[in-house]
């Protein structure tokens, strides 16, 4: 029975290029029934024999293995049929009903599982209990080709005797031998044929450590028996891990790396509930066993063991699996540009031209041609998640024109698609994208933030402890210098306050030296003498008044009055004598004004004996006055002197309140300055951590050294304020290794020992009369930031500091340490290798690369073949381009054949250019 595969392009849709499967690579089916430890699933019954039953099993089966979350399988029992017909092979029943069959919600199975593989798992006649091995196969390989493969393998041997496994009469390499010409027979057939049915096959070795395992007999017996070269993976042992396994076994580990061979877990399950117990990531661009095989090759970049090791010492799954529809991590997968005068957009003669970019969640790689477009593409991306932009003036400039007048030119229609986050989130938030410029890498190995920024995320278990002392301190610095500016306030408050009690006090003190001089008496003495002044004044004005009346009176003439008007007035009671009462009335007012005469010069007497009086007082005050050193013009200041004395109980409180205040604020100064102390030695214990696992991580090769207070600029700028030519010459004079911090030189200030940083005595001088209090304490808020030197071992042994090396090694050694970190943002960086070192670059920055597969998305526009091929990129994407227009030429994975072309034009040179090198290296 032939087998003919139906596509599917759902995996391919949901994550493009390469992409990671959870695979179980060693499962045994119940055709193993005959053996007593496959046992038929609950619920299901009939003779095993029975097409039916084989069908109802192979649903189960696959239900089980979606159940488990496991997409790649290995159907490996130690016999493939049941029976001793081909249709009696369960192993069979499951490949095509993965193949042509539906789950119970009408989905195909093959949109739910990535990869069957048929296989078995025969006993050949190795050691003394045999040498199990597992062969796995392309589908394509037909049933009937399948079950004969399996018969090669045993040498027609039955696979059970009674309830036990039987020993294949073939040694290893004859089954090898046997099974590879079968192999190339029939795949010439198919191509004689006209047909492409060509089907491969993988061995691997199970349970390692076992008595029947690879390993199972002494390391020269292993390498005796025959050449395991051919096996493409070592199946570790269930509560194991490859450092345990590869323990005192360097002759291990040194085989695996020349055969190109990588360990993996698997359930090795006789029944439905045992599949995935043990599993291993693999990433594969297609379903077939090619791809399988080259996953294990490039296991680095390909491969991850799928448990790790809890508290107690047992196995877990791994808590972050690589595969991105799981976890959470940012990732870009789909761009697409349409219409306005972009390069990538435009128009064509049907309407708005549209280009589609689709990224891998791992590593792409963007190739082309001078002027297709590269570069462009990653400036308006980095354009359009709103990503920080180059702090250098020129590489900016660069990017924003590139980005705006190339890639975003007209307006176009942009649409980005960022699985697993919220569509209506900022880019910036769903895609954080980390972008890096063409040369933009060299700059930044100048630049000491980002090389700490760099190595805080290079230790998982550092990393959040460097950003929240990095945080703190950040916020001790500037309540530091908030609180330099309340201290600086409160010293000025204090000394008004002050001012003002003094003030108060000087007052009272005056009043009461007045007091005892006599000054109230005198005072009594000025308010009586004026008291009678204004008194003699006033009556002084009333007897004028006075006199102007009498005079008016005496002039007044009263009419007369007639003998019938004197009768009427007399009847009604009244006096008609009026000439007589008006002259009466007269000499009264003549006896006033005569008495108010009298009354005033006896008032002036008085006023005279009072200014005499007032003034012996006021000579005698005066005296006593100046006995007490007081100055007597302030006499007339005794008013403001008891306003100003009777505050001098509020003043004295607010003094003592400011002083207390200060107090605190000083106290609260000094503890933010001793946490500031303590989080810089906490940070810099975690540094030397750091340095020290980089140290170990790369052999070596690349180390770091802390110079402590390294970046001076903020007391440079500090001295400069100054405005003191000689506090910069001595600044200016010294070596940077010999420079001050702040706080030595605070102590250095405190201790009055300016001559042990330097000093000459004129700039001590200078210095202390610049350095007020309110100074001093600014210089005590300041922070010199510590420095991080990258040094690089070269061939010589000796070791150079990163400013020291060439551009193209400064960019290794940062993007090496760039792509080691724990940072999940994903990483776009415009051809790297414009300054890269290639040596370098295949020996610290590829294999880092690897290591982040799974974990953070990179892409990467590149014209170097290193980057594309032993990258191991997961997605391929070529541009070519018109003087107008750019074009996605071909897009995939490097093991398409179209790809595989593109990359040698576009990145080797050619294929002439590719097969020139390889005969001159002698390949």
């Amino acid at each position: 029975m032939s087998f003919e595969r139906h596509p599917t392009n759902k995996w391919l849709d949901e994550v493009p290029g390469v992409r990671w499967f959870k695979a179980d690579l060693h499962v045994h089916t119940i055709d193993d029934h005959p053996g007593g430890r496959a046992k038929m699933p609950a619920g299901l019954s009939g003779p095993l024999t029975d097409t039916n039953t084989l069908a109802g099993y192979a649903r189960l089966f696959l239900q089980r293995l979606i159940e488990r979350g496991v997409q790649v399988v290995g159907l490996t029992p130690h016999s493939p049929r049941t029976g001793d017909a081909p249709e009696t092979s369960a192993v069979w029943r499951i490949v095509e009903e993965w193949n042509s069959g539906a789950d119970d919600d009408g989905i195909p199975f093959r949109e739910k599982i990535y990869a069957v593989f048929p296989g078995f798992e025969p006993s050949l006649r190795e050691g003394r209990e045999g040498l199990h091995l597992l062969f796995l196969f392309d589908p394509e390989i037909g049933r009937e080709r399948y079950l004969r493969s399996f018969d090669l393998v045993m040498g027609a041997v039955s696979p059970w005797k009674g309830g036990n496994h039987r020993i294949s009469n073939r040694r290893a390499n004859e089954a090898f031998d046997d099974l590879q010409k079968f192999q190339e027979q029939e795949n010439e057939c198919f191509s004689g044929a006209g047909e492409n049915r060509s089907w491969h096959y993988l061995v691997l070795a199970p349970h390692i450590d076992a008595q029947k395992g690879l390993l199972g007999a002494q390391k020269a017996q292993v390498l005796q028996i025959f050449d395991h070269g051919a096996i493409a993976g070592l199946e570790l042992g269930d509560e194991k891990l490859p450092k345990e396994t590869l323990h005192c076994r360097s002759w291990l580990c040194q085989g695996m790396k020349k055969h190109g061979q990588a360990f993996f877990h698997a359930s090795d399950a006789y029944a439905l509930d045992e599949i995935g117990n043990r599993h291993t990531w693999i990433k594969l661009a297609s379903p077939r066993i090619e791809a399988l095989r080259q996953a294990f090759i490039a296991c680095d970049s390909r491969m991850r063991i799928g448990f790790e090791k809890s508290e107690d010492g047992a196995l877990q799954p791994i808590g972050d699996p690589p595969d991105v529809t799981l976890n959470e991590r940012p990732w870009l997968k789909d761009l697409s540009i349409q219409g306005g005068a972009s390069f990538f957009g435009g128009k064509d003669l049907d309407g708005p031209r549209e280009t589609r970019f689709r990224f891998s969640p791992d590593l792409t790689c963007i190739i082309g041609g001078s002027m297709t477009g590269k570069s462009a593409l990653l400036d308006g991306l980095r354009i359009q998640a709103n990503a920080p932009m180059p702090d250098d003036e020129a590489i900016h400039r660069q990017v924003k024109a590139r980005g705006q007048e190339v890639f975003g030119a007209g307006s176009p229609k942009i649409a980005l698609v960022c699985p697993g986050n919220d569509p209506t989130a900022p880019l910036d938030e769903r895609w954080p994208a980390l972008f890096f410029a063409q040369n933009e890498l060299q700059r930044l190995s100048q630049e000491c933030s980002a090389v700490e920024d760099i190595l805080a995320k290079l230790a998982p278990s550092e990393t959040e402890g460097i950003s929240e002392r990095t945080n703190e301190l950040r916020i001790l610095d500037d309540r530091l210098i908030k609180g330099v500016q309340v201290l600086a306030k409160l010293d000025g408050q204090l000394a008004d306050a002050e001012q003002a009690y003094e003030r108060a006090r000087a007052a009272k003190e005056e009043l009461t030296a007045f007091s005892e001089a006599g000054v109230e008496d005198l005072h009594r003495a000025s308010r009586e003498q004026q008291l009678w002044t204004e008194s003699s004044r006033t009556v002084a004005s009333i007897r004028q008044s006075i006199g102007a009346v009498v005079e008016s009176a005496a002039a007044f003439d009263v009419p007369q009055m007639n003998p019938a008007l004197a009768k009427e007035l007399r009847s009604r009671g009244g006096n008609p004598d009026l000439d007589g009462r008006w002259a009466q009335a007269v000499n009264l007012l003549r006896n006033a004004e005569c008495e108010t005469k009298a009354w005033s010069n006896a008032v002036a007497i008085a006023v005279e004996i009072l200014v005499r009086r007032e003034a012996e007082l006021r000579v005698s005050v005066e005296r006593a006055l100046a006995d007490r050193g007081l100055n007597a013009t302030k006499l007339k200041e005794v008013q403001e002197l008891n306003r100003r004395a009777s505050l001098l109980s509020s003043y004295q409180a607010n003094l003592e309140r400011t002083r207390e205040q200060r107090k605190k604020d000083e106290e609260l100064f000094a503890r933010l300055r001793k946490r500031r102390h303590e989080i810089i030695n906490q940070q810099r214990e975690a540094f030397r951590r750091v340095g020290e696992d980089i140290e170990r991580e790369f052999g070596n090769r690349i180390r770091v050294r802390r110079v402590d207070n390294g970046d001076c600029r903020p007391l440079k700028r500090f001295l400069e304020k100054l405005h003191q030519r000689g506090i910069t010459r001595w600044w200016n004079g010294l070596a940077a290794d010999a420079r001050p911090s702040p706080d030595e030189l605070v102590a250095s200030i405190d201790a009055c020992a300016l001559d042990d940083v330097g000093m000459s005595g004129t700039v001590q001088e200078t210095f202390q009369e610049n350095i007020t209090r309110s100074k001093e304490r600014e210089l005590a808020a300041l922070r010199c930031p510590d420095t991080f030197v990258l040094e690089l071992r070269m061939d010589d042994g000796a070791y150079r500091r990163l400013d020291e090396l060439s551009g193209g090694q400064r960019v290794s050694v940062l993007l090496s340490l760039l792509l080691e970190t724990d940072d999940d943002r994903p990483l776009v960086i415009d051809q790297p290798e414009d300054e890269l070192d290639n040596r370098f670059l295949s020996e610290t920055v590829l294999p880092a690369l690897k290591k982040l597969r799974g974990r953070r998305q990179v892409i990467v526009a590149t014209h170097n073949a290193n980057v594309v091929v032993n990258g191991d990129a997961d997605m391929v994407i070529q541009l070519e381009a018109t003087a107008r227009q750019g074009r996605v030429a071909c897009a995939g994975a490097i093991e398409e054949p179209a790809v595989r072309g593109a990359i040698v034009r576009t990145v080797d040179g050619g294929e002439e250019a590719f097969r020139l090198r390889y005969k001159k290296y002698g390949f």
